[in-house]
């Protein structure tokens, strides 16, 4: 019994504190306003509504008698100086001064007509001067308050979204500094100590290893569900656990936001049906969001994006951010879209909605969100993997459409304040535009005379592009990649795909003056025995001749597109065409701090680790041993690599190759240096590949690199989750993959 003493204090002094509330503030002057503009006054000439409340003296002295008898004087002059300003900038005259109502006496006052809310909603045409009662000023400025609250929280929680990024991005900063510090300190990761010796007592499980590897084994390394991670799930792919929580983290704040926190009050003078209240403040506010979210989408979506550098997170990861940012925008504008139209339908039906699509800012708010959805609808991954020129030119022309349209949408607003989310995406998109420009540039400063000689082999259908690479500003770096633009049909000329460069190269130089030819006629890798064929890796070779010429290397494998008109020019013998080279992106892998490191790789894949070795068998390199699983389909592919790259016989270095397809012959392919290359048929046991390795390690710590395709690539993660589960907690997971 004694709480309901203190509920009607609580209650008696909420009351008089909103009756306090009443008296002061900006909603308080305005509340005066929109209760007094529900009168016209006859005073006036023919004028427009806005002129009429600037030159009218009822409605003046109306509007002051309130502001004195509801408002406190906190803020009035600036008030009144607002008012005066838009007085002459829209009838180019002043209010009568404050002053003029003190010959209204205490008697005069109470004479005064008290304007209900029901008379206000008439619309009355008095010649004489008014007050509002109580409860319509009181309902008028709970009006305003709810809706400058809700105006003013959409905002904040528009800004949330960088807030969420920045704590997102200094994470990744702070793992970064951990790493790099590791890396100079040479700390070593010991497994926990458990007999894993022999391989059987390996599959007996282990204890964990402190928080690191629990991070590791739980967190950073896995899927985030069962095994697959490069692997698509239908039109879908699914990043690992540690971004998919970051994502999930992003989506649950913005439906948090989205859902809560309206000020939802009875008798709103706006919009007195309740459900309308509610869809106006939801649309609102998941419209603000979604623009706010536009600046991230488009920083993600950079190729030349710096937070790559800092967080040490590659193209892939940011690409899935800005995918689900991006999705989550569109969600958003489907809502508020739906919203409005609502509301719209609501007040008069077809009619009215037809009225609206008349007007600009709906209209273009309209095709804004219809885009919107089209550029999600042709970013699937199915398409993106299998027509990527085709997604590439609908994904530009759409985003510039959103732009466009979404500018003149929020054009309405005067002060141009959600412009602010406008700009930064076109000046985001250029800068990227101007530093590719800038990276082609630095490659070779005459572009235009950029050259590559593309050799196609038949028999492992496989086409190797060597770019010279003498005139460019950068050093090459294992395991970055390189956008290549082919400029012999101008029609194709905008396309470009990234390729992993394999190693660099000594091409001795021919010259002739009739072909042009930078390159050997016959410059396939095969060849070795040829004079005129590629010697050995410039890396490695410090004795090189005089008249050789530095080139870049990369291993194309032909599919259709750009891939396929590659092969088709190489296929009747080595071909020279026009290329812009645009790069280097990415980074390398701190690889050669680890002292065993383990490649994993299909196909083409193995341009990672031959970009990798002359950096990691270098006399700065901690790696002692290095192991190169590769799944190969072909002979020919196999026999071209082990004998062009002298670092393959490197003792260090072990090669076993598993050819999957062709099986002739293989005896005959290896010569007699390449003591530490094993070939067999089928495809490689990865689980037993990397336990097998990770025993051999021991205390020591072990970088396993994957590059190659989805299924290997998703049994090497695998497999690196459960031997870090079994103890060893120096097992380090790295993937090479171009994810778009």
């Amino acid at each position: 019994m004694r709480r309901i003493p203190l509920l009607l204090f609580l209650l008696l002094t909420s009351e008089k504190d909103f009756a306090n509330a009443l008296r002061s503030g900006k909603y308080c002057f305005q509340g005066c306003e929109l209760s007094i503009n529900y009168v016209s006054f006859n005073d006036t000439g023919p004028a427009s509504k806005k002129a009429a409340s600037c030159l009218s003296g009822l409605r003046t002295r109306s509007l002051y008698l309130c502001v004195d008898e509801y408002c406190s004087a906190g803020g009035r002059d600036e008030w009144l100086r607002g008012a005066n300003e838009t007085c002459q900038r829209i009838a180019n005259t002043s209010m009568l001064p404050y002053d003029i109502i003190a010959e209204y006496g205490p008697d005069e006052r109470n004479a005064i007509k008290r304007l209900s809310t029901d008379e206000a909603f008439v619309y009355p045409v008095l010649g004489n001067v008014v007050l509002p009662d109580q409860a319509f000023f009181e309902r008028a400025f709970k009006t305003l308050d709810a809706a400058f609250y809700e105006y003013e929280i959409h905002l904040v929680y528009g800004w949330a979204m960088y807030y969420f990024w920045a704590i997102v991005i200094s994470i990744g900063i702070g793992s970064r500094l951990v790493t790099l510090i590791q890396s100079i300190r040479h700390r070593e990761w010991h497994r926990v100590p458990t007999d894993f010796d022999e391989p059987n007592q390996c599959r007996g499980g282990g204890a964990s290893g402190g928080l690191p590897v629990l991070l590791k084994r739980y967190i950073t390394v896995p899927a985030t569900f069962g095994s697959r991670c490069s692997q698509p799930i239908g039109w879908c792919t699914i990043p690992p656990r540690i971004q998919s929580l970051t994502i999930l983290a992003f989506v649950m704040l913005n439906i948090v936001l989205c859902t809560f926190d309206y000020r939802v009050t009875h008798g709103n003078l706006y919009w007195p049906r309740e459900c309308i209240q509610l869809w106006r403040y939801v649309s609102d506010r998941t419209g603000i969001i979604s623009l706010a979210n536009f600046p991230i989408i488009w920083i993600f979506g950079m190729r030349n994006n710096v937070l790559m550098w800092i967080t040490g997170w590659g193209f892939g990861t940011y690409n899935s951010f800005h995918r689900w940012v991006a999705r989550v925008s569109t969600v958003q504008a489907v809502v508020h879209s739906v919203g409005y139209t609502v509301m719209v339908c609501e007040r008069g039906g077809w009619s009215s909605f037809k009225k609206h699509l008349g007007k600009h800012y709906f209209w273009n708010g309209e095709l804004a969100t219809i885009f919107m959805c089209a550029l999600l609808a042709f970013s699937v991954y199915g398409l993106r993997r299998s027509h990527y020129e085709t997604f590439l030119v609908l994904h530009i022309a759409f985003s510039i459409v959103v732009l466009l349209t979404m500018y003149y949408h929020v054009e309405i607003f005067t002060d141009g304040e959600w412009n602010i989310f406008i700009y930064p995406c076109l000046a985001v998109w250029l800068l990227d535009r101007f530093l590719r420009a800038l990276r082609i540039l630095i490659f070779h400063l005459r572009l235009w005379d950029t050259k590559a000689t593309a050799t196609y082999d038949p028999s492992s259908n496989l086409v190797y592009l060597n770019v010279p690479c003498q005139k460019s500003s950068g050093k090459p770096q294992p395991g970055t990649y390189y956008y290549i633009y082919m400029l012999d049909n101008l029609l194709y000329a905008h396309q470009n795909h990234p390729f992993t460069l394999a190693y660099v190269a000594n091409d001795k130089i021919q010259e002739a003056e009739d072909t042009g030819h930078l390159f050997p006629r016959d410059p396939s890798p095969r060849r070795t025995s040829s004079p005129d064929s590629i010697e050995s890796d410039s890396l490695l070779s410090s004795s090189a001749p005089s008249n050789t010429c530095p080139s870049m290397v990369f291993l194309v494998r032909p599919y259709d597109g750009f891939t396929s008109r590659l092969a088709q020019k190489a296929s009747s013998g080595p071909a020279v065409t026009r290329v812009f080279i645009e790069g280097p992106y990415g980074h390398t892998a701190p690889l050669r701090d680890y002292a065993n490191v383990l490649f994993v790789v299909g196909g083409t894949g193995i341009a990672v680790p031959l970009s990798h070795l002359a950096h990691l068998l270098d006399d700065g390199s901690a790696v002692t041993n290095l192991h190169i699983i590769w799944a190969v389909r072909e002979h020919a592919f196999l026999a071209s690599v082990c004998e062009s790259h002298a670092l393959l016989r490197d003792e260090r270095v072990y090669l076993k190759a598993h050819v999957t397809q062709d099986e002739e012959n293989k005896d005959d392919v290896m010569d007699e240096g390449l003591k530490r290359v094993k070939v067999e048929a089928g495809r490689p046991d990865v689980h037993a590949v990397i336990e097998e390795a990770a025993v051999e390690a021991g205390h020591e710590r072990l970088a396993v690199m994957a590059c190659g395709p989805a299924q290997m690539a998703d049994e090497t993660r695998r497999a690196c989750v459960d031997v870090l589960g079994r103890g060893f907690g120096g097992v380090e997971y790295f993937e090479e993959s171009f994810k778009w």
